[in-house]
């Protein structure tokens, strides 16, 4: 049996985010994503890619949602990034969402 290919956490944390902004607000969420340098992301909210520090990405994509959204964004996105979480422990996020 072969073992699952390993999914980078980051990529699930950041489709976590996004997914969880496309079905609040539709488009307007996958064009914010899309400002996020280095960010990479489909018509249906999942992120294909990303360049640099993973983290770093996580916190310029809540920053977008949070400069329309407000301080809401916290807890939705912590929500949408339990499951991601509970699977990776010692995955580093920034502070802002911890």
């Amino acid at each position: 049996m072969e073992p699952e290919p390993k999914i980078d956490v980051y990529i699930e944390v950041l489709t976590a985010i996004v997914q969880r902004f496309v079905k609040l607000m539709g488009d307007p969420a996958l064009k914010l994503a899309r400002r996020v340098y280095g960010l990479k992301v489909d018509e249906t909210g999942n992120v294909t890619s990303y360049q640099g520090d993973g983290m770093v990405i996580v916190q310029g994509l809540v920053i977008e949602y949070m400069a329309l959204l407000g301080s809401a964004v916290l807890p939705l996105t912590q929500r949408a990034i339990g499951p991601a979480r509970e699977r990776n422990p010692d995955v580093k996020l920034p502070a802002l969402i911890k």
